[in-house]
């Protein structure tokens, strides 16, 4: 529980902020939601935006160095990755894990950050979140209150209920254990010793801007690394971009092949993705 007082830390470990007045004013924003909803402090890490003079994202053990910083800052309650993109797999050989194990603190992330949310999760066994930090003052920011603060209280809601989830379910999953996120990216950590225990979990999976094809590429790859085959169950968020194409139904058929293949249950919620109403989802 945080009281009064309390910082969150806002840092960039994928792609670097755009140094201009929008992101400017989103992360003053942000900050000040934090404080005047909730009476949290803000501390920015060094890498929140690009780098001035270059206009690129700055270098991976730079960006390391600086999550570190906010994991050793013992004001720092709680870790805010604001980016998105391509590079946060960049910093994974340069993190400290028995310094993040010594100060444990949740990181929220999402899209490319499901990389840093899953690896932090499986080399120290912390629970962080998928969640975008920023749609705390988006369009929906009363609905993102009510969302963040059940986190914030550390309520722990039926996630079928919290997640609106429309078909037959298990009451044994009512505790469930999540892993995952962003498909494309989860996707990057495999093979490596960032790669997360999936035995018993529900696996979260969404994506923008995938395609029909690559994500069922992104399945197939799945079954390979053997996920399938150690799952209890699988929650399918938003995919946009198949959404978008009209493929939903054709891509929700693959899921239930491979579930079908392996004996787990598949579910669907509107609010894990990449919109403004997508919840925090604990990993871990």
């Amino acid at each position: 529980m945080w009281h009064p007082g309390d910082a969150i830390g806002f840092i960039s470990c994928s792609n670097g902020l755009t140094n201009n007045d929008c992101a400017l004013e989103l992360v003053s924003s942000l900050s000040r939601k934090l404080k005047n909803d909730f009476g949290l402090e803000t501390v920015l890490g060094d890498v929140l935006f690009l780098d001035e003079e270059t206009q690129q994202t700055k270098a991976p053990a730079s960006r390391a160095g600086a999550l570190m910083s906010l994991y050793s800052d013992a004001r720092v309650k709680a870790i805010f990755d604001l980016s998105g993109g391509d590079l946060a797999n960049e910093i994974l050989p340069y993190l400290d894990f028995e310094i993040i194990k010594k100060n444990p603190k949740p990181y929220y992330g999402y899209s490319d950050n499901t990389v840093i949310v899953n690896a932090i999760q499986a080399k120290t066994g912390m629970q962080n979140i998928l969640y975008n930090p920023k749609v705390l003052v988006s369009q929906e920011e009363v609905f993102q209150a009510r969302a963040f603060s059940d986190v914030f209280k550390q309520i722990d809601a039926d996630w079928t209920e919290t997640f609106r989830i429309g078909e037959n379910f298990s009451s044994g999953q009512f505790s469930a254990v999540f892993a995952g996120g962003n498909l494309r990216c989860f996707l990057k950590l495999a093979g490596t010793p960032f790669w997360p225990e999936l035995e018993n979990k529900v696996l979260v999976l969404e994506s923008a801007g995938g395609k029909y094809e690559a994500m069922c590429s992104g399945l197939a790859q799945l079954e390979q690394l053997g996920a399938f085959g150690k799952i209890n169950g699988m929650l399918i968020g938003q995919f946009t971009q198949i959404a978008l194409d009209g493929k939903r139904a054709a891509f929700l058929a693959v899921c239930r092949d491979y579930a079908a293949r392996h004996g787990f249950p598949v579910w669907e919620t509107d609010f894990i993705g990449h919109d403004d109403r997508s919840k925090p989802i604990r990993i871990g």
